[in-house]
């Protein structure tokens, strides 16, 4: 299931432009700290202790998302340097 997802992303990405994927990378990256920090801030308040591990893991999606944005961006970087 988790590799479905992954798959429908990476074809996501893949069929934005280069400066979109750019932006998508960056803002991926800039949530990151948000993410962390409301998952932590949300743990504490409601007391959740041990449960704020996974809550964690999944405010760490956006990583998965810029590495794909990335990816994408450096396939189609070397795929134009070897077609010149």
């Amino acid at each position: 299931m988790i590799r479905e997802h992954v798959h429908h992303l990476h074809h996501a990405v893949d069929r934005q432009s280069l400066p979109v994927r750019g932006v998508i990378t960056v803002l991926a990256l800039l949530s990151l700290p948000v993410l962390g920090t409301a998952v932590r801030a949300l743990g504490d308040a409601l007391g959740l202790g041990p449960y704020v591990l996974p809550l964690l893991a999944l405010a760490h999606v956006p990583a998965v998302v810029a590495l794909i944005a990335v990816w994408s961006i450096g396939c189609d970087v070397c795929r134009s340097e070897g077609s010149t």
